[in-house]
């Protein structure tokens, strides 16, 4: 069997639920993948968005959730030290709605986000229904950029064989996740002397 034919037996079915976990447990690589997918024919763009938009909007709600009900977690106890000297906690509790619509588009708060608005006064409810609108959006466009992403990768290159498309994708998403940790590396840098 093919890679192609692999790809067009199992991509339809795997593909969503790849970019569902992606999401859920990494954010905007995973949805500009699922646009790339989308873009190859794989899936539609319409089933990769809302895979996207469910896998971001699960992880969001069980951080928050697990915040506001398990404040003992060491792990989660620690987190909550580190965030409590970042500049978004700093507003945060006059603009909990406004903060609940826009963390997933502020780089360093995606789980950050939830977990520092579920100790405010926000209800889950009200952050749930903020928190759908939000990942609808933020799932919308991530995806938006990897279908044309894919439709510019193409214009250059032609139609390329799946292989090659793949070893494309893997690069993106090795530099993608590479530059992640730097940041992350950079920020926990900046953040380490305000904490100790």
């Amino acid at each position: 069997m093919s890679l192609e034919s692999l790809v067009a037996s199992w991509g339809p079915t795997w593909g969503p639920a790849a970019v569902f976990a992606g999401c859920a447990l990494e954010g905007e690589t995973s949805a500009i993948l699922g646009g790339m997918i989308a873009h190859r024919g794989i899936a539609g763009w319409l089933v990769m968005a809302a895979s996207a938009a469910a896998g971001a909007f699960v992880a969001d709600q069980g951080w928050f959730l697990l915040s506001r009900h398990a404040g003992t977690w060491p792990r989660l106890a620690r987190l909550r030290q580190l965030a409590a000297a970042s500049r978004f906690q700093a507003g945060l509790g006059r603009h909990a709605v406004l903060a609940s619509l826009i963390f997933r588009f502020v780089p360093g708060t995606r789980i950050l986000g939830p977990v520092l608005l579920a100790q405010t006064g926000l209800g889950w409810p009200v952050f749930a229904a903020l928190d759908g609108l939000s990942v609808l959006v933020w799932a919308g466009i991530f995806t938006a950029l990897g279908y044309h992403f894919g439709r510019a990768t193409e214009a250059l290159f032609g139609r390329l064989p799946l292989h090659d498309w793949l070893w494309l994708v893997l690069a993106v998403g090795a530099v993608a996740l590479t530059l992640h940790l730097l940041w992350r590396r950079r920020a926990s840098r900046k953040a380490g002397p305000r904490a100790g």
